[in-house]
């Protein structure tokens, strides 16, 4: 039997990407870790430019892959 197999797609599906930045808001004492999704970022981005949200993004702590990692680092979540 001389069956034909066609070679199977490679799916080069994105990566969900996790950042982890030293965060202040006048609502908290000191600065604290906010983990969130890089597909989330741009939204609390325009919150804050625009005045919804009352927080401040400070230094880039972490970059990652992996959610669990993210969150491990992180004292807020913002998935």
């Amino acid at each position: 039997m001389n069956a034909l197999v066609e070679p199977q797609p490679q799916h080069n599906l994105p990566t969900e990407v996790y950042r982890v930045y030293e965060a202040t808001d006048p609502f908290h004492a000191r600065p604290y870790r906010l983990a969130l999704c890089l597909a989330r970022e741009k939204r609390l981005l325009e919150d804050i430019s625009s005045g919804r949200r009352l927080l401040r993004l400070g230094r880039l702590v972490m970059e990652t892959c992996e959610a669990a990692q993210a969150c491990a680092g992180a004292e807020t979540l913002y998935l």
